[in-house]
């Protein structure tokens, strides 16, 4: 995480965020792509997907909204997202 407000940069929320779907929903590592999508590459569940918000709150101590996660679709998109809801919380 960065020192100065303790925000994760975006290259560590996304290695977090791929190891999470890699262990919650198995897709392999080499498919998660920033352009890879929840319908397509990442073949998203919706328990799968619960399962995986709840490890994203638990992960950054904050709350992420599910609807705006599923329109932003694309996983580099909700890697900036969970950055920027990480941000928010306070310190």
């Amino acid at each position: 995480m960065t020192a100065a407000r303790g925000v994760p940069s975006r290259a560590e929320v996304r290695e977090r965020l791929a190891i999470l779907l890699n262990e919650i929903a198995g897709v392999p590592l080499e498919l998660i792509t920033d352009s890879a999508t929840i319908e397509n590459e990442l073949q998203m569940q919706s328990v799968t997907f619960v399962e995986l918000q709840v490890a994203i709150e638990e992960e950054y101590d904050t709350q992420i909204d599910p609807i705006q996660v599923v329109e932003l679709n694309a996983f580099g998109a909700i890697v900036d997202y969970v950055r920027e809801c990480a941000g928010c919380r306070p310190l």
